[in-house]
């Protein structure tokens, strides 16, 4: 995928070269070329669908953005009322199985959700210990983190 990404990104510096003018309009044209080209060179090489890749990563970057909004508002409430709602909680979760840069792929999207945070990663016990301001149900709150990780794993790591 890195792969077909770069020669995405080399076709489009190329086409810019080619024609003698950098601009933006050239660049997101030589980007469609190199796309196409891209697309149609993974079809014949068999390494998977470029065009499923993307569009596969393109429907977790609007999943992550809704539940980035959310947990945004969710937080901003909880500072901008007098009253809490929180329910935190230190979460035990199981991540065995997982390469180490899917595992930290996956702490840091969680991290990087607003009220989350992933505070350690035990490497022995394959778990992460998550904060969550919200997690009074600690079922919903481990669903809702299966949710992330299975979209990171399907989406992301094509896996």
């Amino acid at each position: 995928m890195i792969g077909l990404f770069l020669l995405n990104l080399f076709l489009a510096t190329l086409y810019m070269a080619l024609v003698g003018s950098v601009t933006t309009l050239n660049l997101v044209f030589g980007l469609l070329i190199g796309f196409a080209i891209t697309v149609l060179v993974s079809s014949l090489t068999g390494e998977g669908s470029y065009l499923s890749r993307i569009t596969h990563l393109f429907s977790f970057t609007i999943y992550f953005f809704r539940i980035l909004i959310f947990a945004n508002l969710q937080v901003a409430y909880e500072v901008l009322t007098p009253t809490h709602h929180m329910e935190p909680r230190i979460l035990r979760y199981d991540v065995r199985g997982l390469s180490p840069v899917q595992v930290t792929t996956l702490a840091n999207a969680i991290t990087l959700t607003p009220g989350t945070l992933t505070s350690d990663i035990d490497e022995e016990a394959g778990c992460l210990y998550i904060h969550s301001m919200y997690a009074g149900d600690r079922d919903k709150a481990i669903a809702e983190i299966d949710v992330l990780r299975d979209r990171i794993m399907k989406e992301v790591f094509n896996a």
